[in-house]
């Protein structure tokens, strides 16, 4: 491809993948690679992912006064979380990507028919304090493995039933802190792309002009029922990705 189709590309994946952040509150990561996985190869889909995702990760992150309560609550998910994000990320560099790919094919499957099942996992009550390390871990395997962030993290989070803000706080702390574990893991094995800086800028300004047209359609739209159609198309594609590994 030409350097200009790149940029067209990844702008246009980051633009619909900071639109679906901005109505339903993540699905950046998991939207970008999904659809740039297909042009780039798994490796160099995180990468270029990164950048955007830490940058618009920030915010939610740190806005919501509840930093310091989630942190004591919920800082064995995270520490386990990014501990197993660096140690999976060092092996994903160093092996072939077929598994990896197929293993982001079914992540992304499974994500979706949960999400279309709208099950609602029971509360862990007094198994949050081993429930917690351990999603941390698995969650972080697979974050390390495939980029996507959010498998089986998001569904254990609804288990605590918190506040939809409290919830949002909570996910972007994970989100921001399992991004900034990748970055590192990429940087100081030297896994970067040529040129993934010029992408990611590209991707960062898509990612945010995505997030405000997100929270336009919003307005317009049940989050509910664009949640339906997120969760089919994102089937779907999770599906061509499995097939086109395996077949591949």
């Amino acid at each position: 491809m030409e350097a200009v189709e790149f940029y067209l590309i990844t702008g246009l994946v980051f633009l619909l993948a900071g639109t679906v952040k901005g109505i339903v509150g993540f699905g950046l990561p998991l939207v970008s690679i999904t659809l740039l996985t297909p042009f780039y190869g798994l490796v160099d889909a995180i990468a270029i992912m990164l950048l955007p995702a830490v940058v618009t990760n920030f915010w939610q992150a740190v806005t919501g006064g509840r930093f310091i309560g989630l942190w004591k609550r919920l800082w064995p998910l995270y520490v386990s979380g990014v501990v197993s994000t660096v140690l999976a990320a060092s092996v994903l560099v160093q092996i072939e990507p077929f598994w990896p790919t197929v293993l982001l094919g079914s992540v992304i499957l499974t994500y979706s028919l949960v999400g279309l099942a709208a099950w609602q996992p029971p509360k862990p009550g007094t198994r949050e304090t081993w429930l917690s390390p351990v999603t941390g871990v698995v969650t972080g395997l697979i974050t390390g493995l495939t980029g996507v962030l959010v498998f089986p993290m998001a569904v254990y989070f609804q288990s605590l039933d918190l506040d939809r803000r409290v919830l949002f706080q909570a996910m972007g702390i994970y989100l921001l802190l399992a991004n900034v574990a990748l970055a590192s893991a990429f940087g100081w094995q030297g896994a970067f792309p040529d040129g993934v800086t010029r992408l990611a800028v590209v991707g960062i300004v898509a990612g945010l002009a995505g997030m405000a047209l997100g929270r336009r359609i919003l307005v317009l739209l049940s989050a509910e029922q664009f949640k339906r159609v997120f969760f089919l198309a994102l089937g779907a594609v999770g599906a061509f990705i499995f097939l086109r590994a395996l077949l591949s």
